[in-house]
């Protein structure tokens, strides 16, 4: 989280609402144009989300790799996001949005063309573990540069099309990622990256204005992203191997035991450093804290389900790589209709009702 993204105040309290957005020059700044590009970026790490799900059963036959090795293909892309993705708010509220972003996008097309390169299952999940490094720096960018260029009052708007954007990469990700394995190869659904990422670019240079947060960080809390970093780690490993090891087997227990005392260790640490990865009074909020929880649990729900539907639908149902694509398109497609919905029902009703609905629809 950023303090370019999270309003932590009550709306009563108008110091830290943002502030009016300086006019676009032309095309440069303007709202809706960098809102496009910042789309145009951000649709990579939601294409690749789902796009890849379908490849796996395709890669793991072409380089022999076990279907321990194919989880690390997504585990190492989504934990490398998610550890990385509160110090990529930071480094974009030091030194820039702007240039967070563009780094980002280029990071990412380079890192999608080297996967389509490797002849490995160690070098796919290398680069994919940078994908999500680079990817990071995407998320938080493109929201600080829209909540700094669209005025308050549509900017529930614009987060809700960039998350339609979202959804319908996300929704079309398993069929075209079926149509380029079956009619080109796997290798294809990474190089497909390389043109959208150099698009972006593209765009990033002439039309983003940089931003940057006016109490941005001095400094990184390393030792607490080395310990958060740890402690996810060795729970994912804990949770991949206990399938192989047994859930009963000493080393699943040790790994879990680490991941425990990493949390624990992390969160002690947040209270004594003096510019903290995580501010641990933030989830004094209950609404905050259980809003959190909820993300997290619905997106190890959505993309636990897509990965091993995936693998079922290929490997048991014997379906080709469209078939699957278009059996996962009601699960995925309804992003595209809840996105912008959920932005408009936010701004009318606020979060909550929302957020229930959409708990109860899942």
């Amino acid at each position: 989280m950023t303090s370019q993204t999270v309003d932590t105040t009550g709306p009563g309290d108008k110091a830290s609402a943002p502030s009016d957005p300086p006019p676009p020059e032309g095309l440069r700044g303007h709202p809706w144009v960098t809102l496009i590009t910042v789309a145009v970026g951000v649709m990579m790490v939601a294409l690749d989300g789902t796009i890849v799900a379908i490849a796996n059963p395709a890669i793991q036959k072409d380089l022999h790799a076990s279907f321990a090795d194919v989880q690390w293909i997504t585990n190492g892309y989504f934990l490398a996001l998610a550890v990385s993705l509160i110090t990529a708010g930071k480094l974009g509220d030091r030194f820039g949005h702007r240039q967070t972003f563009l780094i980002g996008v280029t990071g990412f097309a380079a890192a999608s063309g080297a996967i389509g390169l490797s002849h490995s299952i160690a070098m796919v999940v290398t680069f994919r573990v940078f994908q999500g490094l680079f990817g990071a720096l995407l998320m938080p960018a493109a929201l600080g540069l829209l909540r700094a260029t669209f005025p308050a009052e549509k900017l529930n708007m614009a987060i809700g099309i960039w998350g339609m954007v979202i959804g319908a990469s996300t929704a079309g990700g398993p069929i075209l990622g079926g149509v380029l394995v079956e009619h080109v190869n796997w290798q294809s659904v990474f190089f497909i990256n390389v043109p959208v990422g150099a698009l972006a670019l593209l765009l990033g240079l002439l039309i983003l204005l940089d931003h940057r947060a006016e109490n941005a960080p001095r400094s990184f809390d390393i030792p607490g992203i080395v310990l958060l970093s740890g402690a996810m780690f060795c729970l994912v490993w804990a949770l991949i191997k206990a399938p192989a090891w047994g859930w009963g087997d000493g080393r699943t227990w040790a790994f879990i035991a680490a991941s425990l005392l990493g949390f624990a260790l992390f969160a002690f640490w947040e209270t004594k450093v003096k510019e903290p990865l995580i501010p641990l009074g933030l989830f004094r909020s209950i609404p905050l804290s259980a809003g959190v929880v909820l993300m997290v649990l619905m997106a190890i729900a959505f993309m636990g389900g897509l990965f091993f539907v995936t693998f079922y639908l290929q490997n048991v149902h014997g379906m080709s790589p469209i078939d699957a694509g278009l059996h996962l398109l009601p699960l995925t497609g309804m992003m595209i209709i809840g996105s912008p919905l959920a932005g408009a029902l936010i701004t009318k009703l606020g979060p909550r009702i929302p957020l229930a609905g959409g708990m109860l629809a899942t």
